[in-house]
């Protein structure tokens, strides 16, 4: 980003706070990943300040810290249009007085560092002189220092570029890697060429004699026409292949963090544009277009998992000044950044940006970020977490099975098809137990080739069928136990136009079945239809509309696709129920409610208690789509999923709740026993 908050005027990034609510449902529903770890705890008693107390620094910002081949910590970052470095020997506790590595001069304040350790154990300073008023003649540059005494002093100095005299063509935020052959590459945001245009690129200059001189044509790694790629941090992946550089693009609404990657042999020979395959978008849940989610930077961990950070606005005021540091796990290719954390508590009127993570030998993650939440003045901070062990079971629309005292959980669990876990109590849980590697559904063995949502299981007739959503289609598959395998000998959905989702079989006690499920049609709408004796099809004509989202509470966002869906049918005292859910998945008021009839087909009724699970009443975002059973002590439950965290949708997380019914026979109200829902956990003896 170009706008640096210590020189120059904040661009306006004005926009309406979102919540977590999106368009159209049937376009990108429930898929959810498993994973091996699920977040970063922070340690808040090891909060500390990095910046000096004493140096009278009225701004510190924008560091980034290092481990150095000792184990001390080295710290560099900018002070009033200086920059600055401090050491640690006691890995952050304390930190020694600051030294100065670059001053500001001729009027040009020094900003943006960055620092590295060669292999020599020399040590590489790289940062960005930046005119303190737009003056002909003063130009914005990219300039390095050397230091062989480990930071105590810096000489050496190089100018390896210049950009324009103007904010309108500036360079910014250097940052660099050395290669395993010992070549230095310095990545930078270069508006320089584009004098009459508003766009920027990612450029690159490389040294092979350990910084003392530098390539003078810069090589454009990344463009994206009429946009601004800007603020890289480059990384070399643990395989020693492939490059990988975060950046922030705004090539559409707003800020986001993307990926730009090459291997090394290919040297970006040529260049990643807007349609490259080299380009992805770093966050595998998407945010909304108009959140603000810049200044990414990108480490990764001996075990292989990576890590992002970026400063976003995700639950806040939806501008850069009320930013936080977030922080997202990806996998070892630096793809599908998730299980976001925040690790700083920064107040709703304060900020956390300009932000860096560091890995320590141990695993240790360090990050650090400039704010203004324990002092009048922008300071440097820094905090410890380690990536923990979730023993969260993570399935969506989940659904128990209660079959000769054993309880079968099964739910979505991705694109190979349904994980099972059992247990005899509702309390222990041990990995996924279904016959095919934990799958009791695998793809391939019943109708579906992605999209594997919602599925439901029942005995009947001494067979075990599972009804089940896949290609936003319905399908039913056969087993001869709870584990499956789940199959089909003829791989098919039901009949019926359009696309058909989350389906629930429901036999009347007169022995009749029924199919409760979603049309994607104007939103998402539960309809009924009769079901063939043999359930071998839903019978053609019967269809029937039971709702759709009309209520306030169902579509909080008012939305032009209204959700209703997961339907669950019970009949108790002659009554019929129809559990659903409501809004967007996506959305943090996905709620539960009901509705009743009379009869199997309606007409329904919704009550007036809805929602009866709600983020209001469980305290957790996403509550929803779920399955009614009764325990073995005959108490209704409702098995249900949850937003990950605060901050991210996926991977959702399972739980339970009690129900119970109050009133009059025939028309007691249903509802849900706050205090006893629970998160479902892998047990620690089985992980």
């Amino acid at each position: 980003m170009r706008l640096n908050r210590l020189h120059h005027p904040v661009f306006l990034l004005s926009m309406l706070l979102l919540i977590t609510s999106c368009g159209k449902n049937k376009d990108n529903k429930k898929e959810t990943v498993i994973p091996q770890q699920a977040g970063i705890e922070w340690d808040q008693q090891s909060l500390r300040k990095v910046s000096s107390s004493t140096a009278g620094e009225r701004y510190s910002g924008y560091a980034r810290m290092i481990q150095l081949h000792d184990g001390s910590l080295l710290t560099i970052y900018e002070a009033d249009g200086n920059i600055v470095c401090r050491r640690s020997n006691d890995l952050g506790n304390t930190w020694t007085s600051t030294t100065a590595i670059a001053e500001k001069a001729d009027g040009i304040n020094m900003s943006v560092p960055h620092v590295i350790e060669l292999d020599d154990h020399s040590l590489l300073a790289s940062y960005n002189g930046r005119p303190a008023k737009m003056v002909p003649g003063k130009k914005f540059n990219i300039k390095t220092k050397r230091s062989i005494d480990g930071g105590l002093t810096w000489k050496d100095e190089r100018l390896l570029y210049e950009a324009g005299d103007r904010f309108e063509n500036g360079c910014w935020e250097p940052a660099t890697i050395q290669l395993p052959t010992g070549d230095i590459q310095l990545y930078f945001a270069n508006e320089g060429p584009y004098t009459t245009t508003d766009e920027q690129n990612i450029s690159m200059l490389e040294s092979s004699d350990k910084g003392l001189s530098w390539t003078t044509t810069p090589t454009i790694v990344g463009f994206r026409k009429g946009s601004r790629d800007g603020m890289p941090v480059p990384l070399i992946l643990q395989n020693k292949r492939d490059v990988v550089v975060a950046i922030e693009d705004n090539g559409f609404e707003n800020f986001k963090p993307y990926i730009l990657r090459n291997s090394i042999s290919e040297g970006w020979r040529q260049m990643v544009d807007a349609t490259s395959a080299n380009r992805n978008y770093a966050l595998k849940e998407q945010l909304a277009g108009n959140i603000y989610a810049g200044a990414p930077y990108i480490a990764q961990l001996t075990t292989g998992e990576t890590l992002l950070s970026y400063q976003g606005t995700e639950g806040r005021t939806n501008k850069m000044d009320f930013a936080q540091m977030i922080v997202a796990i990806g996998d070892q290719d630096a793809k599908n950044f998730s299980n976001k954390t925040a690790p700083f508590k920064i107040p709703a009127d304060k900020s956390g940006l300009w932000n860096s993570i560091t890995v320590l030998d141990d695993n240790t993650i360090v990050a650090v970020t400039s704010t203004n939440a324990y002092s009048e003045n922008t300071e440097v901070w820094m905090i410890k977490g380690k990536l923990k062990k979730d023993a969260g079971i993570f399935l969506a629309d989940p659904t128990v099975f209660l079959d000769k005292d054993t309880y079968y959980l099964y739910g979505t669990s991705g694109n190979k098809g349904f994980l099972v876990y059992e247990s005899a109590d509702l309390r222990n849980w041990g990995k996924p137990v279904g016959k095919k590697n934990g799958y009791a559904l695998s793809k391939g063995d019943a109708f579906g080739n992605a999209g594997f949502w919602a599925p439901q299981v029942f005995k009947h007739n001494n067979q075990y069928f599972m009804a089940y959503t896949a290609d936003e289609h319905i399908a039913i598959a056969k087993s001869d136990h709870p584990l499956g395998p789940f199959k089909q000998q003829e791989l098919k959905a039901l009949a019926g136009s359009g696309k058909q989702i989350d389906p629930y079989i429901f036999f009347d006690t007169d022995g009749k079945p029924y199919i409760y499920y979603v049309k994607l049609q104007n939103g998402n709408r539960i309809f009924v239809s009769e079901m063939k004796p043999d359930l071998s099809d839903l019978v053609i004509g019967t269809d029937r509309e039971c709702i759709s989202a009309v209520a306030p509470w169902e579509n909080t966002e008012n939305v032009q696709w209204p959700v209703t869906e997961g339907p669950t049918v019970i009949k108790r005292n002659e009554l019929y129920y129809l559990i659903y859910s409501a809004n967007d998945f996506r959305n943090i008021n996905y709620a539960v409610g009901y509705a009743t009839s009379a009869s199997p087909l309606g007409p329904w009724k919704k009550h007036s208690s809805s929602p009866m699970i709600s983020k209001d009443k469980i305290k957790l975002n996403g509550t929803g789509h779920g399955d009614f059973f009764i325990d073995k002590s005959g108490h209704p439950k409702y098995v249900m999923h949850t937003h990950f965290s605060s901050l991210a949708v996926a991977p959702r997380r399972t739980g339970i709740i009690d129900l119970q019914f109050s009133g009059n026979p025939g028309a007691e109200i249903l509802s849900a026993d706050d205090k006893s829902f629970k998160i479902l956990q892998q047990s620690n003896d089985n992980l």
